[in-house]
């Protein structure tokens, strides 16, 4: 950390045990403490960190909306749920990002915000003119903006609904902001014969997409900067045929958009929307996995349906595969992959 941070204690904190650092903290003198407490607690100083050892949020766990299942299963034995919270007969799993879950009432249509590490809930009423002749998807999110992501959860968050209109085919937008605890004004775009999918969102940049349903492929963008919707029609053939439509959306590296999908021969492809010299923007792709390297074969040839990927951790490079009935999430990084059997 440089000089110019002020009263802020002059150290690096490597990336050790939390115990030692907190006995390192305690061995200092009250003013020392204060100085490191607000340290600790500052994004720039948490961005800073995680920019100079590569440290990423933990991965906690995952939703899960499969009947019967459990809402919330965690990855590690020391983070848990309440009871009340596992309960699949109460919500649905809308989106998860910056720490923070979004949840679906099935009995009121209300949202939840829920902060995974305080357990602290906010209930939202959906806007206006939200009903059946609609179809929905969400997205939750610090609302500090790229790139100053760092101590999300003590920052204000935004939900966006975007909203497609089942017969005028108009999809909508509007965002609440928890520091204002209002929703915003709508933006809406003509979407021909596409409506909103259930599947997941993606975010790069302060830009929010959302995959479309039609006979193609079209991606709905919301730039949360202008406020305005957009729509990307160029995504490749490949997509539809290939991978018979079973992608997902998801942020891929050096800020890029991008997608996934599984092929017929069970290989993962990623895909990113790159420009070239000329500022032409086409989609390329950029890495192939064959997954016959990494699954067993009894688990592929168990598997009564298209092995498609169902999700993305965008904080922590895990990609999530449906390989029914079984779930498996890959690291992306280090190629680490595990089951995600509940």
């Amino acid at each position: 950390m440089d000089s110019s941070d002020g009263a802020r204690p002059k150290h690096v904190v490597y990336p050790i045990r939390s115990g030692a650092l907190i006995a390192a903290i305690l061995g200092t003198d009250e003013a020392d403490f204060k100085r490191w407490r607000r340290l600790v607690h500052d994004a720039r100083y948490l961005r800073r960190f995680r920019e100079l050892h590569g440290v990423r949020p933990p991965l906690l766990g995952f939703f899960n909306d499969h009947p019967g299942s459990p809402l919330f299963v965690p990855t590690t034995g020391s983070f848990g749920v309440s009871a009340a919270m596992r309960r699949q007969e109460d919500w649905w799993a809308l989106d998860c990002r910056h720490g923070r879950a979004l949840l679906g009432s099935k009995r009121t249509g209300e949202l939840l915000v829920w902060d995974l590490m305080t357990g602290e809930k906010q209930h939202l009423r959906l806007p206006p003119a939200c009903d059946e002749n609609w179809d929905y998807n969400h997205a939750v999110l610090c609302a500090a903006g790229y790139p100053h992501h760092g101590d999300c959860r003590s920052c204000p968050f935004l939900v966006a609904v975007v909203s497609s209109h089942q017969t005028d085919f108009i999809t909508s937008a509007r965002v609440y902001s928890s520091k204002t605890s209002v929703w915003g004004e709508v933006t809406s775009i003509a979407t021909p014969h596409s409506l909103v999918a259930n599947k997941p969102t993606a975010l790069v940049g302060n830009t929010l997409y959302w995959l479309s349903d039609n006979s193609g492929i079209i991606i709905i963008e919301l730039d949360l900067d202008k406020h305005s919707l957009g729509l990307i029609e160029d995504v490749p053939d490949d997509a539809l045929y290939n991978y018979d439509g079973q992608i997902i959306i998801m942020p891929v590296e050096d800020g890029r958009l991008g997608f996934a999908g599984v092929d017929d021969g069970l290989s993962l492809h990623l895909w990113a929307r790159v420009a070239n010299i000329d500022g032409v923007v086409t989609w390329t792709l950029c890495r192939v996995i064959d997954l016959e390297n990494f699954l067993a074969p009894e688990v592929l040839l168990g598997c009564i349906y298209r092995v498609e990927p169902i999700g993305f951790a965008e904080d922590a490079d895990v990609i999530f595969i449906n390989v029914h009935p079984s779930t498996y999430m890959i690291n992306l990084k280090s190629m680490h992959i595990e089951s995600c059997n509940y």
